[in-house]
């Protein structure tokens, strides 16, 4: 008996213009020659911390230090272009704006709370610290109520029913004064 054998059947999926193949390879080796572009990724000396107590100061490393300090954690990611540059960028920003690192060198101890709370918590307060699409990466820098209440506390920040409070006091004092 003799076999037949029908001839493989030809691949049916139309080639792929040579032109898509070209920009694919082009775009590839741009972006491992893009590795190549040296970003600055130092740490400088931490010259005069931020003194405050161990709990505010374990909040605000968690939250804040990355990006406001000289003690930024580059993770894996930081090490590929173009997003390192992008990360880099906005360390150094965050650093130009506040710092950490150097905070002792502009306020007494006996000012912090107070130049905390007029610097940072309105950025805090308003959301717009820590940074939107920083959070999902870093989750663990997402502030809690109790992260809140505990820098609220410390820095002398009044919630609105304080305000509300101190107001009435104030209206009842004024008004026991004239009488």
């Amino acid at each position: 008996m003799t076999e037949i054998t029908q001839p493989a059947p030809e691949d049916t999926a139309p080639a792929k213009p040579a032109w898509r193949r070209r920009i694919l390879i082009v775009v590839v080796a741009a972006l491992l020659c893009l590795q190549f572009v040296p970003i600055d990724r130092s740490n400088p000396p931490v010259e005069a911390d931020l003194i405050a107590p161990a709990e505010v100061k374990s909040i605000l490393k968690r939250a804040c230090y990355d990006c406001h300090s000289n003690e930024t954690k580059w993770p894996w990611y930081s090490y590929i272009a173009p997003g390192s540059w992008l990360m880099a960028a906005d360390v150094k920003e965050g650093r130009a704006a506040l710092n950490f690192s150097e905070w002792s060198n502009d306020y007494d101890e006996e000012d912090t709370p107070e130049m905390f709370q007029e610097i940072c918590w309105p950025s805090i307060e308003s959301g717009e610290m820590p940074l939107w699409f920083y959070l999902p990466l870093h989750p663990e820098s997402r502030l809690s109520p109790q992260d809140l209440t505990v820098l609220k506390e410390w820095s002398g920040v009044e919630s609105d029913a304080d305000v509300a409070e101190t107001e009435q006091s104030t209206k009842a004092s004024v008004a026991d004064a004239a009488e």
